[in-house]
């Protein structure tokens, strides 16, 4: 009787264990969870990406044509991975796999010649892949989810950046980068037209080296006046007249240029002041990457702004940073802080000015001619325009801080990204761990190591 008990209870006890395996199982089916464990995240789609996918609300299915023992068919895995990893991040989103030889007539159908294409079909539209990776599909998806191609244009005529030269001051990469977000990127000039075209997402005055006419500026008042958007970047030792236009918006600049010797830790000039730490605005939330100024000035809002806009900083140095405001000095490389003169850090780079819309003041003596009124108007001022040049647009995080920064002008929220996978992340030393690292590692434990053999050398032979 005990055995049969005994035997009774090993079943059950086996058939409940099955029965919860069995449960698992289907849990993790339907509900599968992803961890990536490594540093840089090298499994995991980037946060634009993930913001985008969490917009698609429309099936979107995905046809991958490859052979299966023909040319691109060592790719299957990779593309396969890649493409569950979009799956897991939106239920939206189907794929399979097309084999161009034996379904000839469905390679027709989407006219297909290669091997490897990918072909996106939602939304009533469809595109077309040619390469497997996270940009490519990502951009697809963004065709295909995206109403209308929101239009950035450039200011031009002042000595702005270039967008179609390849030369290092160059803006060419920050032009393929908004392209790759699906902007259309272009250039105006208003001593050509009479206003921004109304179609303007946002306008970006990138470096201008001459000064900007009072009447274009005129223009650009007005445009922010109506709830426009402009990014403006304004180099240090230049002379572009909008000392006073500035001042409209609280925003104040003086003749100076950014030291900072935390740079050095980087390996960069003092005169390439870094910023690790940054506002709180939507722009800069939980970004966390270092970005590079070569050649800043300082914009500084005003201690008492014009009524009805806000300033805020997005972006500024250490303490350790001085604005160097004695030229001859930083000339000749004898730049000190001078605290009667100069200004110290932390030292603002980046503001940004909104203007969310004032009523008129009851006396009309109160009113502020100078002060732009609007609605929903911003004005995002840096101190340097080389961060967003080609040399310096991929370096750390300036690229991403320069797209943020647009998409949030542009009133495209889904594409600001915190940080993107397989960034490069070197590990940064003061001088003092450098020093301690090295007669650590290359003379205490080697010295050691010798000390401790020489001991175990003459106990053994003293015991012989």
């Amino acid at each position: 009787m005990n055995k049969w008990a005994y035997g009774t209870n090993t079943i059950v006890s086996t058939v409940i264990f099955l029965a919860i395996l069995v449960l698992l199982v289907l849990i993790a089916e339907r509900k599968p969870l992803r961890v990536d464990f490594t540093q840089t995240r090298s499994f995991s789609l980037s946060a634009q990406t993930r913001n985008i996918l969490n917009e698609i609300d429309k099936p979107v299915a995905v046809k991958v044509f490859i052979s299966a023992s023909g040319p691109g068919a060592q790719n299957k895995d990779k593309i396969k991975e890649l493409l569950d990893t979009y799956c897991y991040y939106s239920k939206n989103i189907k794929y399979e796999f097309v084999d161009p030889d034996s379904q000839p007539e469905i390679a027709s159908r989407y006219e297909v010649k290669t091997y490897g294409t990918i072909v996106l079909e939602g939304y009533d539209k469809k595109q077309v892949v040619q390469t497997a990776d996270e940009d490519n599909v990502t951009n697809a998806l963004l065709k295909l989810t995206r109403k209308e191609q929101k239009k950035i244009y450039f200011l031009e005529g002042h000595g702005e950046r270039s967008l179609s030269s390849d030369e290092r001051d160059s803006f060419s990469n920050a032009k393929s980068a908004l392209e790759k977000n699906q902007y259309m990127v272009t250039e105006f000039n208003l001593l050509r037209q009479a206003d921004v075209p109304a179609d303007a997402a946002a306008v970006i005055i990138a470096g201008p080296q001459k000064q900007i006419p009072e009447r274009e500026q005129g223009v650009i008042k007005n445009y922010l006046a109506r709830g426009g958007k402009v990014m403006l970047m304004i180099d240090p030792l230049t002379e572009t007249g909008l000392k006073d236009f500035l001042k409209g918006y609280g925003i104040e600049i003086s003749e100076d240029v950014v030291i900072d010797h935390l740079s050095r830790l980087f390996g960069a000039s003092e005169r390439v002041p870094v910023v690790m730490e940054y506002g709180p605005h939507k722009i800069t939330d939980n970004f966390a990457q270092p970005t590079f100024y070569p050649d800043a000035r300082s914009v500084v809002p005003s201690a008492k702004p014009p009524a009805g806009i806000e300033v805020q900083v997005l972006a500024s140095t250490s303490p350790n940073a001085w604005a160097e405001r004695n030229l001859e000095a930083l000339k000749e490389g004898k730049a000190t802080f001078d605290q009667d003169k100069d200004l110290a850090g932390p030292v603002p780079l980046v503001v940004i000015a909104t203007a969310s819309g004032q009523k008129e003041p009851a006396d009309a003596g109160q009113k502020d001619e100078n002060s732009p009124r609007g609605k929903d108007g911003a004005l995002v001022v840096a101190g340097n325009s080389l961060f967003a040049s080609n040399s310096y647009f991929n370096q750390y995080g300036n690229g991403d801080f320069f797209l943020n920064t647009i998409s949030f002008l542009a009133d495209e929220a889904n594409l600001i990204t915190v940080e993107r996978p397989n960034t490069y992340k070197p590990l940064l030393l003061t001088r003092a761990e450098a020093t301690t690292i090295f007669w650590l590692v290359l003379v205490i434990v080697p010295l050691s190591v010798l000390i401790a053999g020489l001991a175990v050398y003459r106990v053994r032979r003293s015991q012989r």
